[in-house]
């Protein structure tokens, strides 16, 4: 459910279908599997805007049936929709494996072993949550309980990728580090935390041009997306970084003059 929909049976693609409401019914009864969602809340969740009797949910439970049918057969034992207690339900047994699913299973076993203070378990916990995070939750779909679950997702990734880099830079491990903030930088593409972290890596490996680089894309995506400066935290951190003799080499040359010690007066992009 997160990235490219699709159901798999012994890991072989049987079903994939694009964003509909049979679609989003499905993710509604998986999510809350097991349990009974009850006929107005399914209503509310996938029509917000019809007011009084309808017979759509009716209609988009038999369109999902029949698709469940033609895919896995009228005898299933692992996803069956059956009405009950005035609403439905998806019972879904234990041989299912739902990705989303199984990454909040991992994050929240993660904290907790953080907690205990298994560090090694935590960080282990923490990269198989972020190997099931292949994309968006339910993406294509526009539901407003889709989005707010999206977002809740979202938060878990970006949580789960701050503990790896951080773990990972305080071990010296900057690859590691670099390849959590880049996952980060993928899913927020603002976020100052992640850009810190690039810029100490790469003073670390000495590389300063690469680490001013990385400052000027944060305060430019900043500047875009909302329209403030790079926060104390990250201005600080480029001044204890790079030192004050390098950022006033770094410093546009102004027409007419050349400039200081061969420095360009344009930083490279950064692809």
């Amino acid at each position: 459910m997160m990235g490219e929909f699709s159901i798999s049976d012994s890991g072989a693609d049987c079903v994939r279908w694009r964003a509909s409401k049979a679609r989003s019914l499905f993710g509604v009864l998986l999510v809350n599997r097991n349990s009974v969602v009850g006929k107005e809340r399914l209503r509310e969740l996938l029509w917000p805007d019809i007011d009084g009797p309808s017979t759509s949910l009716k209609v988009t439970v038999h369109t999902l049936r029949r698709t469940l049918d033609a895919h896995f057969g009228t005898e299933r034992r692992d996803l069956r929709i059956e009405f009950r207690d005035f609403g439905y339900i998806m019972d879904v047994s234990d041989d299912v494996i739902v990705d989303c699913q199984e990454f909040e299973r991992f994050t929240a076993a993660a904290r907790d072993a953080a907690a205990r203070g298994l560090r090694e378990e935590a960080l282990d916990l923490y990269r198989r949550a972020a190997a099931l995070y292949s994309g968006e939750f339910l993406d294509g779909e526009s539901d407003s309980w889709v989005i707010e679950h999206r977002h809740w997702l979202r938060s878990m990734i970006l949580s789960a990728l701050n503990t790896l880099a951080e773990y990972a830079l305080d071990a010296g491990e900057l690859a590691d580090a670099a390849d959590a903030c880049r996952r980060t930088l993928a899913i927020d593409t603002a976020n100052e935390a992640a850009f810190r972290r690039l810029m100490t890596i790469h003073a670390r490996r000495g590389e300063l041009q690469q680490a001013e680089q990385w400052y000027a894309l944060c305060a430019q995506r900043l500047r875009e997306q909302f329209e403030i400066d790079p926060n104390q935290d990250t201005r600080s951190l480029r001044h204890r970084l790079l030192g004050s003799e390098f950022l006033e080499s770094s410093r546009p040359v102004r027409a007419g003059r050349r400039a200081r010690d061969g420095v360009s007066d344009r930083l490279g992009s950064i692809a």
